[in-house]
């Protein structure tokens, strides 16, 4: 036996009140809305706390504290070195460059050759100190009032090692984006400085 289904009379004010539950259903809740937003939010704040009290000593970085950091590298003389970093964005990247007499000779992104000069230049540790120094212009241009239109505020903090400058921690947070938080962060995992080369070797 088959049941037939029933359609009211009054279907005109079926279809009218359907239609406005449909409507009310699609429309988000400014309640709903604001709570997701403040979640998303806190998490996020949640994070960047847990990142930063983890990582031993973070500072706020100005211009004075790099300058400090980059006179303990020069100090130090290191111009042979192997270097692995560690750079997380949405994921981890290792990178594993090989410097010589301060130029980056040899640069791995996840065991993969680079031939990139953008990457040998940012990751020796003189790259690493440059790119902090254009963050630090950034902000500073920010607190008064001339950064690029279309830009965002910056807060970066950094762990650098006391007797060599050497940046082993690094975190830039992009702040003043609703929609769109940006953190990137590297970490130094490993550091080896490396016996000099002779001047006929480092031709060979």
């Amino acid at each position: 036996m088959t049941t037939d289904l029933e359609i009211p009379e009054d279907s005109d004010h079926s279809t009218t009140v359907a239609a406005e539950a449909t409507t009310e259903a699609g429309k988000p809740s400014n309640t709903r809305r604001a709570f997701w937003i403040s979640f998303v939010v806190c998490s996020i704040a949640t994070a960047i706390f847990l990142l930063v009290t983890k990582s031993n000593r973070m500072l706020d970085v100005d211009r004075s504290v790099l300058e400090q950091s980059r006179g303990l590298w020069d100090q130090a003389t290191i111009s042979d070195y192997e270097v692995r970093i560690a750079v997380t964005t949405s994921g981890t990247d290792i990178y594993e460059v090989t410097v010589r007499e301060n130029e980056a000779q040899q640069v791995l992104l996840n065991g993969v050759p680079l031939h990139r000069r953008h990457a040998f230049d940012t990751w020796t540790v003189v790259g690493m100190l440059d790119t902090i120094a254009i963050d630090i212009e950034h902000c500073e241009r920010w607190d008064e009032g001339r950064a690029t239109p279309g830009t965002c505020d910056l807060m970066i903090k950094a762990t650098f090692d006391p007797s060599t400058g050497l940046p082993r921690k690094y975190i830039r947070m992009e702040l003043g984006r609703p929609s769109s938080v940006g953190v990137m962060d590297w970490k130094i995992t490993r550091f080896t400085p490396l016996p000099k080369l002779s001047d006929t070797e480092f031709e060979n």
